[in-house]
């Protein structure tokens, strides 16, 4: 008996499925470091904040070789199906499936489509107090920079130590 061009058969919606829970599985681990670095932006700690940034660097090319594989699959479902849908579009591909099977896979691509949209969320807000933390470390500067040309003799002692008061001191490495 000949295949139906016209249905997506279950077999082909469980794994779209199963990519698209991959995906959303590499968007939650996304998720959880973009959490984590408010956290260590908060904090100012530097180490953790490098080592996110290592994670990142990790887990984001992951996530995007999964985007890519569910893209690619519903292009091949598409062409075989003769139909013309963009690389992203798994709802149109639903209107080819079986009810239940089609809840199944529509709640795989909510899945996916909540987390990515946490993401970006909480990745915006991690670009604002990226852009807030910018922004005080050059007011402090600006503050430091005028107490030391002010003043610069109220930096250094006789022996060109740093005093116990005054502008001057340490500056220690924080975000």
């Amino acid at each position: 008996m000949p295949k139906d061009n016209t249905r997506l058969e279950n077999e082909d919606c469980r794994r779209l499925g199963s990519i698209l829970d991959k995906e959303s599985h590499q968007y939650r681990r996304l998720l959880r470091l973009a959490w984590r670095q408010n956290s260590y932006m908060q904090r100012q700690d530097v180490d953790r904040l490098e080592a996110n940034a290592r994670e990142w660097a990790r887990y984001l090319p992951l996530a995007n070789e999964a985007r890519i594989s569910r893209e690619r699959y519903v292009g091949e479902l598409a062409k075989r199906m003769d139909l013309s849908i963009p690389p992203h579009g798994v709802e149109d591909l639903l209107d080819y499936t079986e009810p239940e099977t089609k809840r199944t896979v529509a709640s795989a691509l909510g899945g996916v489509r909540r987390t990515a949209a946490k993401l970006a969320r909480q990745n915006e807000l991690n670009r604002l107090l990226a852009e807030f933390c910018l922004d005080l470390v050059h007011e402090e500067a600006e503050i430091f920079k005028d107490a030391v040309l002010d003043n610069p003799a109220g930096c250094y002692d006789g022996d060109a130590q740093n005093t116990r008061s005054g502008p001057g001191g340490v500056l220690v490495r924080q975000a």
